[in-house]
């Protein structure tokens, strides 16, 4: 049997299933590298939380890490997005160009409408994929 839970859809299900993180992630890819008190202090979380969000995402390879010198105090943590996740976002049919500075409120409710539109097909998909696992057990059930 194909082990179930190890594949991309299941993994940005995984990742995106959180309101909170699509946001996270679509921020990273529009502003760059962000510290996890300016993400905490841009969605007005917790910086617990924020980090909880990001090592998620970090452990999943949506976003990678590194730390920064400063001229003062200690070296700062930065999270962003990797090149690769950009593109794969937009083979899912997800354009997410990279822009400084803030944007409209309805460009960031398209990105995160997109994010979810890329979220509910990887679902379909590993949903098929069960349906086609319980019918193959079934047959397989029945001429056994």
């Amino acid at each position: 049997m194909v082990p179930l839970g190890d594949d991309s859809a299941t993994r940005t299900a995984k990742v995106l299933s959180l309101p909170t993180r699509a946001a996270i992630l679509a921020h990273l890819l529009r502003t760059g590298p962000k510290t996890v008190k300016e993400i905490a202090d841009h969605f007005k979380i917790h910086p617990n939380v924020a980090r909880a969000h990001l090592d998620l995402m970090t452990d999943t390879g949506f976003l990678a890490t590194e730390t920064r010198r400063r001229t003062k105090g200690r070296p700062a943590k930065v999270y962003f997005t990797w090149e690769g996740e950009t593109s794969a976002l937009a083979e899912a049919g997800i354009d997410v160009p990279l822009r400084e500075g803030a944007r409209e409120a309805t460009d960031e409710l398209e990105v995160e409408l997109r994010i979810l539109e890329r979220l509910l097909g990887d679902a379909g998909e590993q949903m098929t994929r069960i349906r086609a696992l319980i019918e193959q057990a079934k047959n397989e059930g029945e001429g056994g």
